[in-house]
């Protein structure tokens, strides 16, 4: 009788990750410029990389930070999930899925936190930037080991960008730091790390990394996009219990019309079938 599948040595693991890219840029060219990859086999730590210190646009990845923060003040007993929050008309701007939150609308921060994720709402990002404070989030991501991430601004569906008074600066968080940040959630070293996973499981776009999956795989991630770039960050679980961080970050050619990056879908969900293969 077959065994189970033997875990990639490391060096293993590093080229398939880059011969996946390579084999997507061919099956897919003219559309990617540059991309950054990370996959942590958590049964083993092994891992494998490529460009994941790049300054790279988070998109909405951005948004798990922020989830990791409120699920931090729910334990600390400063914030709870039925906190009432009412929408700010200066926090509205174009979102993707359905919009239900307009200026005036109590929601609660548990509704908030739902909608980043499942739905990569903009307007509940926003308006849990302003419940959280950037500076405290961003001080809290770096004591967790994220050293250089920076929740700078708040998020915009389309141009003009949003108004944000308070800005810092721009969004930074490399595809090694959000690796690092869903380890910690994938082994339970975070609080919360069971209920984060699941509203991650609940992420509605599916057309990235998910396309490249095997039956019976589960993939708690969020994905980010804009006409600069396309991202996929999340939790892999096989079929059979192994468990694997897997983030792709894309630099892309942008369409004649500046159309958010869907053109890269097919690269994305390429690349993850390839390297599925190995794991």
């Amino acid at each position: 009788m077959a065994g189970a599948p033997q875990a990639p040595r490391a060096e293993d693991l590093q080229i398939w990750l880059h011969r996946a890219l390579e084999d997507a840029a061919a099956a897919y060219p003219g559309i990617v410029r540059s991309t950054a990859a990370v996959v942590h086999d958590l049964q083993t730590a092994r891992r494998a990389a490529w460009h994941a210190d790049d300054d790279i646009y988070p998109a909405s990845v951005i948004k798990v930070p922020l989830m990791v923060e409120v699920f931090r003040r729910y334990a600390a007993g400063t914030l709870s999930p039925d906190t009432a929050v009412d929408i700010d008309e200066r926090n509205m701007t174009a979102t993707s899925g359905p919009a239900p939150l307009v200026p005036g609308y109590r929601a609660n921060v548990a509704e908030l936190v739902e909608l980043m994720i499942a739905h990569s709402d903009n307007v509940a990002t926003n308006q849990l930037i302003d419940v959280l404070h950037r500076e405290r989030v961003t001080a809290a991501m770096r004591t967790l080991g994220l050293q250089t991430f920076l929740l700078g601004r708040k998020l915009s569906g389309c141009e003009p960008l949003i108004d944000d008074p308070e800005e810092v600066g721009r969004n930074r968080l490399p595809a090694a730091e959000i690796a690092f940040l869903l380890e910690l959630i994938a082994r339970g070293e975070i609080t919360g790390s069971e209920r984060q996973q699941r509203i991650m499981a609940t992420c509605v776009d599916n057309a990235k990394l998910a396309m490249g999956l095997n039956f019976g795989d589960t993939f708690m991630h969020k994905t980010g996009e804009t006409s600069q770039v396309s991202h996929d960050a999340g939790i892999l679980m096989t079929r059979d219990g192994r468990r694997y961080v897997v983030v792709l970050y894309c630099q892309v050619i942008p369409t004649a019309g500046q159309a958010d990056a869907t053109h890269a879908n097919p690269f994305m969900a390429h690349w993850m079938r390839v390297i599925r293969r190995h794991l």
